[in-house]
C-alpha cells in the first residue's frame, strides 16, 4: 500500500518552491519516502492491524503516534479471534480488565497510527527535500560516482552520494523539530 505524499505540488507552490512540472509529483513522492524513512513512521494516519502480547494487563502497541483505537480482540493459542469487551485506551497504551475471563495473553488491535493534520515543517521539508533532490546530477541518486562526456569529468565525492540518497544533516534536524518528542513521560514527586 503507497502512502499519499505528505506534501502536494500546490504545496511546493505556496511554500514558493518551484518543481520541473513533468517530474514533480514524482519527487514529491521520492521525497516523502525519504522523509518517513528518517522519520521511521508512516507520518500521515493510517488505519494499522497488530497482534501484540498483554504484559501486565497494559498492551503497547508499535508505531506511534496513535490517534485512536477502534477494535481490540481476543487471540487463542489456535489463532483464532474472539470478541473482547471491557478494553480501553488511556491514550498510551490499551488497558485490558484483570478479572476473568478477561485474561488473554494476545490480542489483535485496529488502530489510527500517525497524525490527522502533517504539521507544516514536514510539508515544507518535503517541497525543499523535492527541489534538491530535481537539482541533483542524473545518475548520482544511485550511486554514480563519475561521469565522462568527451574531455570533460566529473567525479563526486562519498559525501555528495550519501546526501543524494538521504536527507542531509540540517534536514534531519528540520525533520525532528517539525515531529517534535514522541513520548514525555512524567513521574511523580
Amino acid at each position: 500500500m503507497s502512502l499519499p505524499p505528505l506534501a502536494t505540488i500546490a504545496d511546493a507552490a505556496n511554500w514558493g518552491y518551484t518543481l520541473p512540472a513533468a517530474d514533480a509529483a514524482a519527487l514529491l513522492d521520492r521525497a516523502s519516502v525519504r522523509i518517513r524513512r528518517a522519520a521511521r513512521e508512516s507520518i500521515s494516519a493510517s488505519t494499522v492491524t497488530v497482534q501484540a502480547d498483554v504484559d501486565c494487563g497494559v498492551v503497547i502497541l508499535p508505531a506511534p503516534p496513535v490517534i485512536s483505537v477502534s477494535d481490540v480482540q481476543a487471540v487463542g493459542d489456535d489463532g483464532t479471534l474472539s470478541a473482547l469487551a471491557g478494553w480501553w485506551w488511556n491514550g498510551e497504551h490499551i488497558v485490558m480488565p484483570a478479572a476473568p475471563p478477561f485474561c488473554v495473553r494476545r490480542v489483535q488491535a485496529t488502530y489510527l497510527r500517525g497524525r490527522s493534520v502533517i504539521p507544516d515543517g514536514v510539508v515544507e521539508l518535503t517541497c525543499q527535500v523535492a527541489v534538491r533532490m530535481s537539482l541533483t546530477p542524473a545518475g548520482m541518486d544511485i550511486g554514480i560516482r563519475e561521469r565522462r562526456v568527451d574531455d570533460y569529468t566529473e567525479v563526486y565525492a562519498v559525501e555528495q552520494l550519501d546526501a543524494a540518497g538521504n536527507l542531509l544533516p540540517g534536514e534531519l534536524s528540520a525533520l525532528r523539530d517539525a515531529l517534535g518528542v514522541r513520548n514525555v513521560w512524567v513521574s511523580g514527586q
